[in-house]
């Protein structure tokens, strides 16, 4: 279930980055996505996205929620059970490894939809 999470969490995050530099309003955005095809936990009940929804870590500077060292370590125990089973998980591996990056970015004590700052971060002056 959590790197099902994690990957749908990094998709969203990066939709909303990419709409926003593309001049959408978030909450506007977020509202067509989550009656839309991309309707998800991390759209309707848990956006990444400052602002959006009120009373979610994103709202609160990533601040409570589930930390992103303890999506790293489920990913990474996905991981290994992928490997055990010989099971191909891409896009988990993926995000495990945008996790690792995020903790050694200083994200390791903010919840794991910091994926949307950590993202945005990347090549903007976006702070």
């Amino acid at each position: 279930n959590n790197m099902l999470l994690a990957v749908t969490m990094i998709g969203t995050s990066e939709a909303m980055n990419l709409g926003i530099k593309l001049g959408l309003d978030p909450k506007l955005l977020a509202s067509i996505m989550g009656t839309a095809t991309g309707r998800c936990w991390p759209v309707d009940t848990y956006n990444p996205c400052p602002g959006v929804h009120d009373n979610v870590p994103s709202s609160n500077e990533y601040k409570g929620g589930f930390g992103t060292a303890l999506m790293t370590k489920d990913l990474g125990l996905a991981q290994d059970a992928a490997t055990r089973t010989q099971a191909a998980t891409p896009l988990g591996s993926l995000a495990h490894q945008v996790y690792r990056v995020m903790c050694n970015a200083g994200y390791a004590e903010k919840d794991f939809s910091s994926a949307f700052k950590f993202l945005r971060e990347q090549n903007s002056d976006q702070k």
